[in-house]
């Protein structure tokens, strides 16, 4: 009996020890440096009603607890204003519209 548990806590050990170093080989694949694209978010316009923000919120009480933009900027003449309520994100979606 002891020699079995004996090889169940070897064959556990071998197998966190697998485990673990696939996980890190893992975890080095997504440290890697991604090539970066040489772009000015000044210069970048939200088009086609791609979102300007998302204001995060609570569900049930929406506080909202973050507001996130988006890499886009409005074009000029128009303002990122709160157009859409996502609730499958708990988010306020605000789009470029034209201010009066």
């Amino acid at each position: 009996m002891s020699r079995i548990v004996q090889l169940s806590g070897a064959a556990l050990m071998v197998l966190i020890l697998l485990c673990s170093s696939q996980l890190s080989e893992q975890a080095a694949t997504f440290q890697q440096e991604l090539p970066r694209v040489a772009r000015s978010i000044e210069e970048e316009k939200c088009i086609d009603n791609t979102p300007c923000g998302w204001a995060i919120y609570k569900p049930f009480t929406r506080t909202i607890e973050n507001y996130m933009r988006n890499t886009c900027n409005c074009p000029d003449g128009l303002k990122c204003v709160r157009i859409d309520d996502d609730l499958s994100i708990s988010a306020y979606v605000y789009r470029c519209r034209k201010v009066v």
